[in-house]
């Protein structure tokens, strides 16, 4: 069978030939100069930074919008404000995480002191409640003429119900020949695929105007001949057009993107303060390595949790790590488990024998639907629903709790660390454990305040996946993270709270390694990093900082805990 190839279309040829421009520091710093008195307060004093007045200039100047991918700490939350300006608009919304609303109302405020007032305030979405069903016709009723997606790599997921009503209702007004911009602001472009964009840019940019295809068959064919890859598969497309090899091609692309009107890619760092990134080895625990020796061999958690695919893997293996595992309140029928096991083991062996295939199978969900009528899966469907499997958390390790103290007994100055965690259990319990606050959904603690007025001179507990993103807690200087995220986009936004333009502390994260998949996810992220700057030119935080690494002593013992997924396959 012929190697599949992207393909030399009319399309292509559009994208090759939209115009280039290179943006200037020179010119950036010029139209600070300019733009500035028109839009600072008087007496405020304040100035515009070049990089934020060339944002304003390419929001005001392209038809459809702009993409802005600046470095985490650069000041976006002032370009959302002041782009209602700029582009005149009469109904302008944004959308952003729930999250984020009631910190980006703080923002507003103390900007409304420093700039001058919007003539039409922005109307605030969350993402999450355009996603709900009577929701979905809120765009067609507001008829936003200026759209801002706050953090935009969040809404990377076409199919996703909120994306799926902005498309929607820009494509339709477009259609219809109303004018509308959209912005889309965001430190970390991409994670594995640059399909993350394709939506986005022709959003931002118009469907004539973007780097990518119009058609999405033809966009994943791009997809799949540049993505990164954790094993390569066989038939991966040729470039054709693009390259005469991947690294050519993805080079072209690189370009292509960086140097398209509308797009504002800014490869620099926002802070100049020294970063050094340091992973640390957790205690050692003879009951956590049986653990992990029996996790390995039954490829399940003493609570009797399967491993499925590889996100179960990675889930299951680092809140081990934390001390911690899930058990059913009551146990669940013999019937019961016996097709819960039976399709578990299945799952696991299709997606093992598909990973090399052209489109491997890479979640339960997946094998799941493609298999609904094997037997295995059927059973599973008809028993399925007969148990309800509640259940409760178990400790069974202090390795990582006592190590957390260590790393608290050794700060420079009490008072100056965030832990970040990635279980609600591990958080709570350490909380208690510590004396400090846990800062868990919404950025809210027990005490009742939110993460933006964390007082500082006391180290705090925050759930990394609640309060990731937007906050400005540069008094911390020192981070650790426990159960750490496999994604550089996540880890550069929880470093740049403390690593941001006006840090004037060099910056120390330590990553705490519990186990083979805590190194694993680290490494992980540092290969997806790697894929961002080499597609979208942008450098982030993981790839600037210096990595000082541990080496875990092997032993027979041990060994279960440290070993890779790779080498549990």
């Amino acid at each position: 069978m012929a190697r599949p190839a992207v393909r030399h279309t009319v399309d292509f040829n559009r994208v090759a030939n939209l115009p280039r421009r290179r943006l200037d520091p020179v010119d950036a710093k010029a139209w600070a100069h300019v733009l500035t008195p028109l839009l600072v307060a008087d007496g405020s004093g304040e100035s515009l930074r070049p990089w934020q007045a060339m944002s304003l200039v390419e929001i005001a100047e392209h038809p459809c919008g702009a993409v802005l991918g600046l470095p985490v700490g650069i000041g976006k939350t002032l370009i959302a404000y002041l782009s209602e300006a700029v582009c005149k608009a009469e109904r302008p919304i944004m959308i952003m995480a729930a999250t984020l609303v009631d910190k980006t109302w703080d923002d507003f405020g103390k900007l409304a002191t420093q700039w001058k007032q919007p003539r039409n305030p922005f109307n605030i979405l969350t993402r999450e409640s355009l996603a709900l069903e009577p929701n979905h016709g809120l765009l067609e009723s507001i008829q936003p003429d200026l759209i801002y997606l706050e953090e935009a790599d969040e809404f990377a997921n076409w199919e996703s119900a909120a994306c799926q009503v902005i498309d929607r209702y820009v494509m339709s007004a477009r259609a219809a020949g109303r004018t509308i911009k959209v912005i889309a602001g965001t430190g970390t472009l991409v994670r594995k695929s640059i399909m993350a964009m394709w939506h986005i840019f022709r959003w931002c940019l118009g469907e004539d105007g973007s780097p990518m295809p119009k058609d999405r068959y033809e966009a994943q064919r791009w997809s799949q001949a540049l993505d990164e890859q954790t094993r390569e598969p066989i038939n991966r497309p040729s470039p054709g057009p693009l390259g005469p090899n991947r690294r050519e091609a993805l080079r072209w692309y690189h370009d292509r993107v960086l140097e398209t009107p509308g797009i504002v890619i800014i490869d620099e760092d926002s802070c100049n303060a020294a970063l050094t990134i340091r992973t640390r080895l957790a205690r050692e625990d003879e009951v956590l390595d049986q653990v992990y020796k029996d996790f390995s061999k039954y490829s399940k958690t003493p609570g009797g949790l399967y491993v499925t695919d590889p996100l179960s893997r990675w889930t299951l293996d680092a809140f081990l790590g934390c001390g911690l595992y899930n058990r059913y309140v009551e146990q669940p029928p013999e019937e019961w488990r016996e097709a819960n096991r039976a399709k578990s083991k299945f799952v696991r062996d299709r997606i093992y024998q598909t990973r090399h295939a052209r489109r491997p199978m890479l979640t339960e969900g997946q094998v799941l639907r493609h298999h609904a009528s094997h037997p295995i899966v059927e059973a599973w469907r008809e028993i399925k629903d007969t148990f309800d499997p509640v259940t409760e958390t178990i400790w069974f390790s202090r390795s990582t709790i006592d190590s957390v103290e260590d790393w608290l007994e050794e700060l420079d100055l009490p008072g100056q660390g965030i832990i970040w965690t990635g279980s609600v259990d591990f958080g709570q319990a350490l909380a208690k454990e510590t004396g400090l606050e846990y800062y868990g959904a919404g950025g809210q603690c027990a005490a009742g305040h939110g993460l933006h007025e964390a007082p500082p001179g006391k180290s705090f507990v925050a759930s990394w996946n609640a309060n990731k993103r937007g906050f400005n807690l540069q008094a911390w200087p020192r981070q650790l993270w426990i159960h750490p995220p496999q994604s550089a986009k996540w880890l550069e936004q929880g470093f740049g709270r403390s690593h941001r333009s006006g840090q004037m502390v060099d910056v120390v994260i330590d990553i705490l390694l519990t186990s083979g998949g805590t190194i694993d996810a680290f490494e992980a992220a540092v290969r997806e990093a790697r894929f961002a700057k080499s597609s979208h030119a942008l450098t982030q935080k993981i790839l600037r900082a210096n990595i000082v690494r541990a080496t875990p002593k092997i032993t027979p013992s041990n060994r279960f805990r440290w070993a890779s997924r790779s080498d549990r396959d």
